[in-house]
């Protein structure tokens, strides 16, 4: 529903849940640089606001309000970022007495996203804080062949930026930074408002509009999209103080997730190397035994696929050269129908499980928003009921192999990603 221009809320009702959700996500262009101050300000937005200007106030006012959450995080969408502030309460409905919980709730919101505290204290608190997040993350040698591959494969499009930002950006950073690109959110930025639970959507509807009056904005944008570049197929190793070798190979897949043909891809992608029945990981793992974990996953937003893989160093090229078997035995049809049966199966039941989570009906739901369509979970099981071999054999002949990034120990001839 929307409330004015480049503002829409969307009430998710059931009865499973004895909280309710609240999911304010803001939307703008992915844009290298960019990311970095939209990422430290997520931070910054629930650390405090001018009304309740220490932690203890916000803390103290979380507890008043029955324990109540609020956290935020920046992800991205295809070519677009998002910033999400996420809180959620006790239905007031099992509250013992007579209550304004959501009218409290929503009150507090409104300090958080319209009065923050954007000063130097706050600003240098979260800065070490985001910087230690993605330092942790570099350090993480899986993470680092992950980050390392994406932004190697996709150079040029919005899988080569970093929706968290670099540490390099994030140390440029300053406040007067953080202040500009609050002022362009509030302005410019799509706003998605989402409430799950069991709920009386009128009169949250009441409140959303007194208390998150946003201006109406004429953006436009598209996140999905098909990655595309001109680079050539390669692979580049990479060191770091590690004593596992990690492997990040991607694809660019040519099958957006709007396609009539996605949810083949998404069975494909389980046939290949998504769960443990699969190729990758009976092929790779269990009957050679070359790695401690192996998956494919899908980077649906950006129309790219990427396996991932822990190995001993002198296993490398022997277990790229089984990768690469395994996904054109999966272009050829060389799989059983046991095998592409129990995919689509397991792809199901990770759709039925969804319905089982909060948070997860609010992406659902928020995926269709940003898709422009109205599916339910139900219509997905049945998309991916219909598959057939020969739908799975044709997407995965349309995926194009572009990029291998290996993390190795450091030797004197590699060069490092950093």
């Amino acid at each position: 529903m929307q409330i004015t221009n480049g503002i829409q809320v969307q009430f998710i009702p059931t009865t499973k849940f004895k909280d309710i959700g609240i999911s304010v996500r803001f939307r703008n262009t992915l844009q290298d640089g960019k990311s970095a101050k939209r990422s430290l300000l997520a931070l910054m937005l629930v650390d405090r606001c001018q009304k309740y200007d220490t932690k203890l106030k916000m803390s103290e006012m979380q507890d008043e309000l029955y324990g109540a959450t609020l956290t935020a995080q920046t992800a991205g969408f295809g070519a677009s970022q998002i910033i999400e502030l996420r809180s959620k309460i006790i239905n007031p409905s099992f509250l013992n007495e007579e209550n304004t919980l959501l009218e409290d709730t929503f009150a507090f919101l409104h300090e958080v996203i319209f009065s923050p505290l954007l000063k130097e204290e706050v600003f240098h608190e979260n800065k070490e804080i985001l910087l230690a997040k993605i330092k942790r993350m570099q350090d993480d040698p899986s993470q680092y062949a992950i980050t390392c591959g994406l932004r190697e494969a996709g150079k040029g499009t919005p899988l080569g930026i970093s929706a968290l930002g670099t540490y390099e950006q994030v140390e440029q950073l300053t406040l007067s930074d953080i202040q500009q690109i609050y002022q362009e959110m509030m302005k410019e930025d799509l706003i998605d408002i989402l409430v799950c639970g069991d709920i009386e959507e009128d009169s949250i509807l009441k409140l959303v509009k007194e208390t998150l009056r946003f201006t109406p904005r004429n953006t436009q944008m598209q996140s999905w999209y098909c990655v595309e570049n001109e680079r050539k197929s390669e692979t580049k190793r990479l060191t770091k103080h590690i004593s596992q070798s990690y492997i990040m190979m991607t694809w660019f897949t040519h099958t957006p997730i709007t396609d009539e043909k996605y949810y083949a891809l998404r069975v494909a992608n389980a046939v290949f190397g998504q769960y443990s029945t699969s190729l990758l990981f009976q092929e790779v793992r269990e009957k050679r035994s070359l790695c401690y974990s192996i998956f494919s996953n899908l980077i649906s937003y950006d129309g790219a696929m990427g396996v991932t893989t822990g190995i001993e160093k002198e296993h490398i090229d022997k277990t790229m050269e089984l990768i690469q078997t395994q996904f054109h035995r999966v272009c050829e049809g060389d799989f059983s129908e046991d095998l592409l049966n129990t995919s689509k199966r397991m792809v199901i039941n990770s759709l039925k499980a969804s319905e089982d989570s909060m948070y997860s009906l609010m992406a659902f739901a928020y995926q269709n928003a940003l898709l422009q369509r109205d599916y339910s979970v139900s219509d997905l099981m049945d998309m991916v009921e219909k598959v057939t071999r020969e739908e799975v054999m044709e997407v995965m002949k349309r995926c194009e192999y572009k990029m291998g990034v290996v993390v190795t120990k450091e030797d004197d001839d590699e060069e490092n990603c950093e």
